[in-house]
């Protein structure tokens, strides 16, 4: 019994002088609501906008999420998005660890008249970890037409997105680049410049509806990342709707790209120039009457592999494009499509191209190393 005793006393000296450590905050739920929000989203809403200049509310809500990061929670609305003074966009994500969220394609984040800036601008050395989901993002390039930057610095005319991650201003000082961002279940559309726009490592764009845009779609540069399950539907003038630039190790696959009537795109699905092991996969690009695409894929990098894809067209053939060696075009459904290769490179690696179904299509080997090539024409 003493023995017992004593050690409940030392148990309770201990207890009474030894400080904890006082815990971390825990992350946190900040909700954001707008004029036409429901009077229950009101009532339950840290910040409500008036619906001129809402992203004054969805900013404040962002700085004010504690330091261990947290979810900004958008209600349903229109949100009215304008460009912040000395700042490269509307809605700014400038600190790791946050995610933006809203209720789907009832959550509206539209760029207002002559703003002429990104929607969403994920900036700032080393920000990552970074989501943004089910919220309906406007550019609305129609009535911010201008999108033109200094086309001497890098990046000045690409801050006319939908939505940006780069960690810098055009032009600034180093750092370390933007990581572990991820764009899911969101509606991007009518872009000046490009939808989406992310560069750095492990950038993801996932499950969204895409539109028309001046540049690209959807684009991811360094790498590695992965733009997969989107659906993608041309009915403007639009460049490229999948593609990326100077990234390696960039997964493409379970898109659709459909060009409708009116649709005017030059490219499908692109890689950049130099660039290593891309996997374009078990993707569907369809061209409707109406409808024009030059290339169904302009494929320019070594390592590629472009498999399991449909692609056809109704009105004049498109070309899928390969352009350097260690690349395998193989097991795809293709109709009226020409498969060019044209490796310029001068490294002679080889490309296989073998088991495709060529319905009304055709292959041409202009350069490159190929074996086999069914039914080449070279």
């Amino acid at each position: 019994m003493y023995h017992a005793i004593a050690l409940l006393v030392a148990a309770v000296v201990v207890s009474a002088t030894d400080t904890p450590k006082p815990a971390s905050p825990p992350a946190a739920t900040i909700v954001v609501a707008t004029h036409d929000s429901s009077v229950r989203s009101k009532s339950l809403a840290d910040f409500v906008g008036d619906g001129n200049g809402d992203q004054e509310e969805i900013n404040a809500a962002i700085r004010a999420l504690p330091e261990p990061g947290g979810t900004v929670m958008l209600m349903e609305g229109t949100y009215d998005i304008r460009r912040v003074e000395g700042k490269l966009g509307g809605v700014l994500i400038e600190r790791s660890n946050v995610t933006l969220a809203g209720q789907g394609a009832a959550t509206k984040l539209i760029q207002a008249p002559e703003q002429e800036t990104n929607v969403i601008r994920i900036i700032g050395s080393g920000v990552g970890h970074i989501t943004i989901r089910d919220v309906y993002v406007d550019a609305n390039r129609d009535q911010n037409p201008v999108g033109e930057g200094d086309p001497n610095v890098s990046h000045a005319r690409f801050e006319f997105c939908g939505i940006k991650a780069y960690y810098q201003e055009p032009g600034g000082p180093g750092g370390e680049p933007n990581h572990n961002i991820t764009i899911e279940n969101c509606y991007v559309l009518n872009a000046r410049r490009l939808g989406i726009m992310l560069e750095g490592s492990n950038m993801r764009v996932l499950n969204n509806v895409l539109g028309n845009a001046m540049s690209d779609s959807v684009e991811i540069l360094t790498g590695p990342g992965e733009i997969r399950g989107n659906y993608v539907e041309i009915t403007g003038r639009t460049h490229v709707a999948i593609g990326s630039d100077r990234g390696d190790n960039i997964i493409m696959a379970n898109n659709v790209v459909h060009v409708k009537e009116g649709g005017d795109i030059d490219i499908g699905f692109r890689s950049w120039a130099d660039s290593h092991r891309h996997v374009i996969t078990d993707n569907v690009l369809t061209v409707d009457p109406g409808g024009k695409c030059g290339k169904a894929v302009d494929a320019r990098g070594f390592g590629a592999v472009i498999s399991g894809n449909n692609f056809y067209s109704s009105t004049e053939k498109l070309v899928l494009s390969v352009g350097a060696g260690n690349s395998i075009v193989s097991g795809n459904i293709l109709d009226n499509v020409v498969v060019e290769v044209d490796d310029t490179t001068g490294a002679n690696k080889p490309i296989l191209i073998n088991t495709n179904i060529l319905e009304n299509s055709e292959i041409v080997v202009k350069n490159g190393n190929v074996n086999p090539a069914e039914g080449s024409d070279s």
